[in-house]
């Protein structure tokens, strides 16, 4: 009898047996998952992420197991060559495992910037069996703000791939925000307003997710790239993609965690049309008037609630996980008690989907220990989102008894510095599952702003689900780069090795030293004075960026055979934009001083070389197709129905990238900067070229050039109909090493 026999392996297969998506409790207590799954399903999935090689995915036999007691999940890899044992107790439990068989038994590699897959004809088996379990019942996925910096214009094959590797990296919950507007389009037609009149009020999809937030609203009369109104056609086409979406999610094990109803209204017309019902003007949101707040006390919440969750589970079916905050980041309340808005909501989702979890965000002072107070806390998971720099379960007595996950940002805006907290998620978040403390610890969340940078740090936070001890990050890494790499390169371990202690070395500063990486420079509006390029990024270094500077020639003397990886191209193309980053920051250090001195030629000189970096980084982006402004506006424009909602919806791709918003650009202004070809060349450094023209001019004076029309040359910017280019131009490793052969001989 075999290992998974005396465990309870059930006998059946259970080939194409369709996953029942019985709903679970997010707690610690929470039942454990069903054990039935869709084998074929999942075998093609596998196929799909070993690059559509079906004789490799006919090797692997996927059958169900219980867990052992204790565990909420567990994956067992077993079998002999050419005949690969996958056992699981849930279906991303199983995914999981493959992913593990792929790491640590083939040595293989998937990441959202290339996989690595030479893999033999027949593929092996661990020398012996290995098996993983985890007690975390919720792995949860996504910030609402990835679907405007990230994934806005996604279409399905972007979708699918997504899909499998959150499958494979354990998460089980994730977030389903794609086509959900069309809910509003419906619902607030029922309640006296005109389709147009609803269809104004709806954002663009690069800005909706702050909508959901109750922070903008689509109103502003066509004159930002954000307003409405937004296409029929374009929302029935993202609610079938959406509807695929949650579809795939079922099929993979994924729990769709889908917007809850929270009160959000389309402002003074909803008031007017509906005069007896209490609805509550909202402040200001960075230059955007908030939606207004219908009180949840008021008759008409719950009817509206009622058909909101009826519109939903007509257009995406039902789910057992919601989630949306009251007053995200601010708000009104009137005179509702938070602990009345709360009962309001979790009643009105009992009552449409009974037994549903209501996910909250634990960020600037929410949730508040009355709504915790007032609700039924067995059916809520707070998503602690800074877990891993600014926590606040452990100043909240662990959310005052609620279920919570351990979260994790780091990348705030999906701005592209290379930078990365592995020692948190690696280090801390065991000690934390141990901590006697810990209340009702049930999970984890990646919450990052912005995905598809950093592989990194998503490949060990993957790996957190099935690790209960902390990692020792330095052999830890070495075993990535040979993963990633497919060999023990060793130029390529000492270039990992420096990112490990510069990039990736940051630890928790309590949310104090600022969000993300310390910015390039050439996204920051023009002055003397720079630290960052967004508001609430990092003012100083990092990091020494003298340390950081050996990355790119050890990594430029890996073995030939490494060079047209796709992993190392990307990698490459990061390290060498990371140092002219760091190079051209210094530059303006020594144009500062050489203004002081009143020394226009020193400052001409400089001013050149800083523009020369920005060329020098613009033409290294455009050797590959993830580092470049094209391939983002192309997807906008494949979702236009007309000509004029194409001009619309690449004013909203480029717009949310470099001024946010017109009414938002004082202070969201490059909140999601890019190291992208195109706005690299076309838009940071025609505003330099700009600035340092008119600098020289003032020298003698010693009064520095003030612009104050950045904010409407940018909207003008992002108007504009030229074409960026979609396919790479030259290759990565002759210009790169180029660049590093130029720097290397600068003799100041």
């Amino acid at each position: 009898m075999t290992r998974f026999h005396r465990r309870g392996f059930l006998h059946t297969a259970l080939a194409g047996a369709l996953v029942a998506a019985t709903p679970g409790l997010a707690s610690a207590e929470s039942p454990r998952p069903p054990r039935t799954f869709d084998t074929a399903a999942l075998r093609t999935a596998i196929t799909r992420l070993l690059g559509g090689n079906t004789g490799w995915a006919q090797q692997f036999d996927l059958r169900p197991v219980e867990p052992p007691s204790g565990a909420y999940d567990v994956f067992d890899i077993s079998g002999e060559r050419g005949a690969i044992e996958l056992a699981a107790s849930s279906p991303v439990a199983l995914m999981s495992g493959f992913h593990w068989w792929l790491k640590h038994v083939a040595g293989g590699h998937l990441s959202t910037n290339g996989d690595r897959l030479d893999l033999p004809r027949q593929l092996p088996a661990p020398k012996r069996p290995i098996t993983k379990t985890t007690s975390l019942t919720d792995r949860y996925a996504y910030n609402f703000t990835v679907f405007g910096y990230t994934m806005p214009y996604w279409h399905w094959e972007d979708w699918e791939r997504e899909l499998d590797l959150l499958a494979a990296s354990g998460y089980n919950r994730v977030l389903s925000m794609v086509g959900q507007e069309i809910i509003w389009y419906e619902l607030f037609q029922g309640f006296g307003l005109t389709e147009y009149e609803v269809r104004q009020w709806i954002a663009q999809p690069a800005h909706q997710p702050w909508q959901w937030y109750g922070e903008i609203t689509g109103y502003d009369d066509g004159e930002s790239a954000y307003s409405g109104p937004v296409s029929v056609e374009l929302m029935r086409k993202r609610a079938e993609l959406g509807k695929k979406i949650n579809e795939r999610m079922w099929q993979l094990g994924i729990t769709p965690v889908l917007p809850a109803f929270i009160g959000h209204v389309p402002d003074r017309v909803f008031a007017e049309r509906n005069p007896f019902a209490k609805v509550i003007p909202q402040e200001d949101y960075g230059g955007h008037l908030r939606p207004w707040w219908l009180a949840a006390t008021d008759p008409l919440w719950p009817q509206l609630a009622e058909q909101f969750y009826r519109l939903q589970a007509k257009h995406f079916g039902t789910s057992t996980h919601y989630s949306n905050d009251l007053m995200h980041e601010g708000g009104v309340l009137g005179d509702v008690k938070i602990g009345d808005a709360g009962r309001a909501v979790q009643g009105a989702l009992t009552k449409a989907v009974p037994n549903a979890t209501w996910l909250l965000q634990a960020w600037q002072g929410n949730p508040r220990k009355e709504l915790i107070e007032a609700i039924d806390k067995d059916r809520v998971i707070v998503l602690d989102l800074d877990s891993d720099d600014g926590p606040l379960w452990n100043k909240t007595n662990a959310f005052w008894g609620a279920p919570w996950a351990w979260g994790t940002i780091q990348n705030f805006g999906g701005r592209l510095g290379m930078f990365g907290n592995l020692v948190e998620p690696g280090r801390t978040l065991p000690a934390v599952r141990k901590a006697a403390d810990r209340g009702r610890l049930t999970g984890t969340a990646m919450v990052l702003e912005g995905t598809y940078h950093n592989p990194v740090v998503g490949d060990l936070l993957a790996e957190m689900t099935w690790r209960d001890e902390p990692v020792e990050l330095d052999g830890w890494i070495a075993d990535y780069v040979r993963r990633r790499y497919g060999s023990s390169d060793q130029n390529a371990l000492t270039a990992w090795r420096v990112l490990l202690n510069t990039a990736y070395s940051y630890k928790s500063t309590n949310h104090t030293s600022g969000e993300g990486p310390h910015e390039t420079p050439f996204a920051a509006e023009p002055s003397l004075t720079v630290t960052s390029a967004s508001s609430f990024a990092p003012k100083t270094w990092r990091y020494p960026p003298e340390q950081f500077e050996p990355a790119l020639a050890a990594l430029l003397r890996v073995h030939p055979m490494l060079r047209q990886l796709k992993t190392y191209r990307y990698d490459l193309v990061d390290v060498t934009r990371q140092v002219l980053a760091n190079r051209a920051r210094r530059v303006l250090d020594r144009v500062r001083a050489a203004y002081q001195a009143k020394n226009r030629l020193e400052v001409e000189r400089l001013g050149e070389r800083f523009l020369h970096y920005a060329d020098l980084t613009d033409r290294v982006l455009g050797t590959h197709e993830q580092w470049m402004l094209g391939p983002w506006e192309q997807r906008a424009k494949a979702w236009a129905g007309t000509p004029l909602e194409e001009e619309v919806l690449v004013w909203n791709a480029r717009s949310i990238l470099t001024i946010w918003t017109i009414k938002g650009c004082g202070v969201f202004h490059e909140y999601a900067n890019r190291d992208w070809h195109g706005l690299m060349g076309d838009y940071y450094r025609a505003r330099w070229q700009r600035w340092f023209t008119e600098l020289a001019k003032t020298v003698d004076l010693g009064v520095p050039p003030v612009f104050t029309d950045w904010c409407s040359r940018a909207d003008n910017w992002a108007r504009r109909a030229a074409v960026h280019p979609a396919k790479p131009i030259g290759d990565t490793y002759t210009i790169a090493a180029g660049i590093a052969a130029e720097l290397a001989g600068e003799n100041d």
